[in-house]
């Protein structure tokens, strides 16, 4: 039964871009035009990506019964022009489970969850920040309801990435204290450093993305929340812990209950938005397959076996610099490693080296797509949302030895910047009699900024018939390209202070002095940029 009609499987409320322009599909129109949609357009890319993963949740659920291997399945899939029906038979069988205003089990909902006082919209909108109505680029009747599509894709977002802090208390939750729900942390999504390996299509990114045979309980089944009792205000007990990667990718974090108003029964005016299920973050990499991990030595001091934590990403490095963790290299069946390995690679990356140790996908480009949230003090609220993106082909992230000269080629980049062109931004402001830290990082960042897009030309042009040996001296040589034009003009706006020099530390320091220990420093960390007779190569 259902107050009014609004259904998620047949009414429009994602928002995709094909070649028609943006507009809403139905869940089932979703899956139907998947081939033809380019991606996800919703109004924050964190959004976006709330919403991939409950697609991937009814693929999963659409697919469990398929016979065959893990790969074989996929194999149908991927080789298929179009998704199977299944899927649709699937969402035939759930489809009462994702009206937003059913009266017993509303999706990702509380029926008759109550409060005394409201959440407000804002709340729920993560792009209006909260307290600072004046810096976001709504106003108006914008604040004051939402249509139904748009509340929709922010019910799925506030469940993936909602902040922390004090919550709206719900009547018949046993941890309200005052009428207040206290802390539990941030919405799952919204503690990892999220890595999507993206496809020309929509249909192609949800297949690069789905990752079966991986962390399915026998014990019991692993089922997302629409399978599952209605929840109640009060915590899951259950099961309080995820039962497989499904499970996960649909945990109710919170309780939520959208409100219309009587006369407007077509928009959402107000929300009640308190504590759902609490979950903690260690040892999830079995089930969460988006994210890096990394191990911790703090919290095995409290666990005494090797715990990891996801990695997130770090809003002043950009993606490229932080290839290493994404390409990690797993230990290997028989390996003679004795220590776990420090890091751990996001699923994804994992998966697709599997499928492409199968003949499958190898020259399929992809877009590693990066994405998280940095929450403001004690994660109470959205500080920063982290976007970048690489292209390349699968063999990169699948090959062991492009991996490593991938991950090579960002570790001399990383030692040319930090060694020598910082080194130069604070020789330079010695000489000219300044503080050294700030141009030092001034330097850095703008080595960093330079070299971006250069790797991202020379990423995307590896692939399986690469030669690595070629490829790392291609690179170097680009980064000598671009850095050596960067040491003079730092060298040009050093100043008349900074030509003629002073006494640093026992000995003279001039731009001229600084600039050849600059170049003296790339060739060091560049052997392969600088020919054996190179003139440049003048020891100072």
């Amino acid at each position: 039964m259902t107050e009014g009609s609004f259904n998620l499987v047949a009414d429009p409320w994602i928002r995709v871009r094909g070649v028609e322009g943006v507009r809403d599909v139905s869940l089932r129109d979703c899956f139907r035009q998947a081939h033809g949609i380019t991606s996800l357009a919703g109004e924050l890319v964190t959004q976006d990506v709330a919403i991939l993963r409950l697609l991937l949740a009814i693929l999963h659920r659409s697919v469990a019964g398929r016979p065959g291997s893990a790969v074989a399945v996929w194999r149908g899939l991927w080789e298929a022009p179009v998704f199977p029906q299944d899927i649709d038979t699937y969402l035939d069988e759930v489809v009462d489970r994702f009206n937003l205003f059913d009266v017993v089990a509303p999706f990702l909902q509380v029926a008759g969850l109550s409060a005394g006082k409201t959440s407000g919209l804002v709340k729920l909108v993560a792009d209006v920040p909260d307290g600072e109505r004046f810096f976001t680029t709504r106003a108006g009747p914008e604040l004051d309801s939402l249509s139904l599509p748009e509340a929709a894709r922010w019910l799925v977002h506030a469940q993936a990435f909602d902040p922390s802090g004090i919550k709206t208390g719900m009547h018949g939750d046993p941890r309200v204290k005052g009428g207040k729900g206290y802390p539990i942390g941030t919405g799952w999504v919204g503690r990892c450093g999220l890595v999507i390996a993206e496809g020309a299509t929509l249909k192609e990114t949800l297949l690069l993305n789905l990752v079966l045979g991986r962390g399915e309980s026998d014990a019991d089944p692993d089922l997302p929340v629409w399978e599952r009792p209605p929840l109640g205000p009060e915590p899951e007990r259950r099961h309080p812990e995820p039962l497989g990667p499904v499970d996960l990718l649909t945990w109710p974090a919170r309780r939520i209950r959208l409100l219309r108003s009587p006369d407007q029964p077509d928009r959402v005016s107000d929300v009640l938005l308190g504590n759902g299920d609490r979950l903690e973050v260690q040892n999830r990499q079995h089930l969460e397959f988006m994210s890096g991990w990394r191990r911790s030595p703090n919290q095995e001091k409290t666990h005494g076996t090797p715990t990891y934590m996801p990695r997130s990403h770090d809003p002043s490095r950009r993606l490229w610099r932080g290839m290493a963790g994404v390409l990690a290299q797993e230990a290997q069946a028989g390996s003679v490693r004795t220590e776990p390995p420090a890091q751990l690679p996001p699923q994804v990356i994992s998966w697709l080296a599997r499928l492409a140790g199968q003949g499958l996908a190898t020259d399929v480009h992809v877009r590693l797509h990066a994405v998280g949230i940095s929450y403001g003090t004690q994660d109470a609220s959205i500080d920063s949302i982290y976007d970048d993106f690489l292209d390349m082909q699968v063999a990169v992230a699948t090959d062991p030895v492009l991996r490593q000269t991938v991950i090579g080629a960002t570790r001399c980049a990383e030692d040319a910047v930090w060694q020598a062109v910082g080194q130069l931004g604070a020789n330079l402001a010695a000489a000219a009699g300044r503080a050294i830290e700030g141009p030092r990082e001034r330097a850095r960042e703008a080595g960093y900024d330079r070299l971006r897009q250069p790797y991202a030309e020379w990423l995307s042009r590896l692939g399986p018939g690469s030669d690595p040996d070629a490829a790392m001296e291609e690179w170097q040589k680009a980064v000598r390209s671009v850095l050596l034009p960067l040491g003079d003009e730092l060298v040009a706006r050093g100043g008349q202070a900074a030509l003629f020099g002073r006494a640093v530390g026992g000995r003279h320091v001039d731009s001229g002095l600084a600039s050849l220990w600059f170049v003296r420093a790339l060739r060091t960390v560049l052997p392969l940029a600088f020919p054996a007779t190179s003139k440049e190569a003048v020891d100072v």
